[in-house]
């Protein structure tokens, strides 16, 4: 008798568990499937009332309902049904919502089978906010398609790559069509494989992947491409996946070249006639200073610093195209860089009378690389302290070694630069523009071709700067600097 109650008290504990439970459970008993147990939730779940307690399943569920659970009982194994979708009437509104089923044989202490407990959890919000990413996702694919931006995932364990339908169109290949990683960096221009590579090697450190190279197509065409990635990490920062885009430039690279011939054309055949110009002027000087005219002495000096100006300007325009063309070449040799800065400086004390310029070095220091060019670096950083500070102000040059490189510094007490010009001022083209800038004269090329002759010779160029207390210009270069360029 004891145990009847016992068994009746555990019972009646496992229904009330069953009809207090926040999910949805039901239970049912041996092979005809009673229900033996339903709380609320479950019952919604049936469209039914507390009335079925006792019934067979199969009166109540369609039989492809049935069988799931039948499965489940016959085999003792544990069955599962995810996102089930089941239209439901709740507050007079029937919409749609959707379930994870478990159906979980029971059974006694001999391990034997006695029926199978049902337990249902809404999911509705995870499956509607995870379509809705999906249908974001799919819009934004479709918008990026619509730009004809190829876009990719790279497995970094794998190589394996899943690349969109335009991605392949820019690499001139069949869009039905898959392609491997290896196939689309075989297609990369033999001279930019090592750009390549070295942008590879610098994502994987930094994280952030982008070059512009050219591709040859099967037909042997040449097309450009820039590409842009990111770098995903795993738990121990080792990275596993690079997701990114790819696309077209070839249109913009073709005007660029053509622009660029333009310039290197217009600027060698200016040349001539401002080399002519440049010499009647100083003749003019030379038998203005014998005749003692002061005032033509004085025009005709200034005509020849606007001369000396132009002369710059069009060697920098030359220079430019050259750089961007991949035609510029540098003479490497061995100087040292100590006599090379004083020779700068005695030119640059002519033109600024009003700055008082200083140099500081504590040994003679023998550099391998291009003499004129690095000569046009320190220049440029001169100019720009020059015309950045106000007169009387000190202009110091450094020269000191800095662990395995050259260190070569201009600290001026000028203006400075804010923290985002910082950050673009050896863009090509890019000036800074505020009030203390206003009437300054310059194209913003200077600085640009300063920071492509030290990646030339596999330098670093930078600034160190802070509004209203000047600026210091600097770059590194290796003190064993090889011949060649990189690619």
């Amino acid at each position: 008798m004891k145990n009847k109650d016992q068994n009746i008290a555990a019972k009646q504990h496992i229904d009330d568990l069953i009809i207090q439970a926040p999910v949805a459970i039901g239970f049912l008993k041996g092979p005809d499937l009673i229900i033996e147990s339903a709380n609320t939730n479950i019952l919604e779940l049936w469209e039914k009332q507390t009335d079925i307690i006792g019934w067979p399943l199969a009166l109540i569920l369609k039989p492809d309902d049935v069988k799931l659970v039948w499965d489940a009982y016959k085999s003792g194994h544990i069955h599962y049904g995810y996102e089930t979708p089941i239209w439901l009437n709740r507050n007079g509104h029937i919409n749609l919502f959707y379930f994870d089923f478990v159906y979980q044989p029971v059974k006694d202490n001999d391990n034997n089978i006695i029926g199978v407990m049902v337990v249902a959890t809404e999911v509705t919000k995870q499956v509607i906010a995870r379509q809705l990413l999906e249908d974001a996702e799919e819009r934004l694919r479709l918008a990026i398609e619509a730009t004809g931006i190829g876009n990719w995932d790279l497995d970094l364990v794998n190589n394996d790559v899943i690349a969109s339908p335009t991605l392949s169109v820019i690499f001139g290949l069949d869009p039905d069509e898959s392609v491997t990683h290896m196939e689309l960096r075989g297609m990369i221009h033999p001279d930019d494989k090592s750009l390549v590579n070295d942008a590879y090697k610098k994502a994987i450190k930094a994280g952030v992947y982008s070059y512009e190279a050219r591709i040859v197509w099967t037909d042997g065409s040449i097309h450009w491409i820039r590409t842009t990635g990111k770098i995903l990490y795993d738990a121990l920062h080792k990275p596993v996946r690079m997701l990114g885009t790819t696309h077209d430039i070839t249109k913009r690279k073709q005007e660029e070249i053509m622009k660029n011939d333009f310039i290197a054309m217009a600027s060698h055949e200016l040349k001539t006639p401002l080399t002519s110009l440049k010499a009647y002027t100083q003749l003019l000087v030379s038998k203005a200073q014998k005749a003692g005219d002061d005032f033509f002495i004085s025009a005709l000096e200034k005509s020849e610093n606007q001369i000396n100006k132009m002369s710059r300007l069009i060697h920098g325009f030359l220079d430019m195209s050259k750089i961007e063309s991949g035609k510029l070449k540098l003479n490497i040799q061995s100087f040292d860089m100590n006599e090379l800065v004083v020779e700068i400086m005695a030119d640059k004390v002519l033109i600024a009378p009003d700055h008082v310029l200083s140099f500081k070095s504590k040994q003679s220091i023998q550099i391998t690389a291009d003499r004129e060019k690095i000569a046009q670096v320190i220049s440029n950083f001169i100019s720009n302290a020059v015309k950045y500070s106000p007169k009387g102000s000190a202009i110091t040059i450094v020269v000191k070694k800095h662990n395995e490189d050259l260190k070569v510094s201009v600290k001026d007490a000028g203006i400075g630069l804010k923290k985002s010009d910082q950050q673009t001022v050896f863009q090509r083209f890019y000036r800074v523009e505020d009030e203390s800038t206003r009437g300054l004269s310059g194209f913003g090329i200077g600085l640009y071709l300063s920071a492509e002759i030290i990646r030339l010779h596999h330098g670093k160029i930078a600034v160190e700067s802070e509004e209203g207390k000047g600026s210091e210009f600097y770059f590194l270069l290796p003190l064993e600097t090889g011949e060649g360029q990189p690619a």
